[in-house]
């Protein structure tokens, strides 16, 4: 008797390219972030009055204060460069682990890349704080977010 094996399943091509760009955007800032972590302890060696001293040449008031906004998230970032390097290293790490249960065809990587996404899109927010610069980030990062996480959510029904 001849045993007739099942044809596995055939990831498509377009799960494989949005896989494959996750793999080089997660991957990246989650090495990026774990360098972030490491290096952190280096704040400690740089004057914090640099940053006011970019203030000076300034001239317009509305240069002035969109710099002072820039020298203050610059500051704050600064200031929780390890937190928010962790909070991203974990959060891209779970993103890059979701696209790899995706490209195995796991439905429990679109759930981890959808809630890692989502999240990421807040931390900055949350340890800097909200004003027009993080704004524009935060509408940028969701933009992007949205994008992929729809695409993945048309090859939902090839996740098993």
């Amino acid at each position: 008797m001849e045993v007739i094996e099942p044809t596995p399943k055939q990831r498509p091509t377009l799960l494989t390219v949005l896989c494959i760009l996750t793999f080089i955007g997660s991957g990246f800032n989650t090495l990026s972030n774990l360098m972030g972590m490491i290096l952190s302890p280096l704040k400690n060696l740089i004057d914090p009055s640099i940053f006011e001293e970019a203030l000076d040449n300034v001239q317009d008031d509305f240069a002035t204060k969109f710099v002072q906004m820039a020298i203050d998230i610059a500051q704050k970032a600064f200031d929780h460069v390890f937190e928010i390097s962790l909070v991203n290293f974990l959060l891209y790490a779970a993103s890059l682990t979701g696209a790899i249960l995706m490209f195995h065809l796991k439905k429990s990587g679109f759930y981890l890349y959808t809630l890692a996404q989502i999240l990421l899109i807040f931390v900055a927010p949350v340890f800097i704080g909200f004003n027009f610069i993080i704004n524009i980030g935060v509408l940028f990062a969701s933009v992007f977010s949205i994008l992929f996480i729809a695409l993945y959510a048309i090859n939902f029904k090839h996740l098993s």
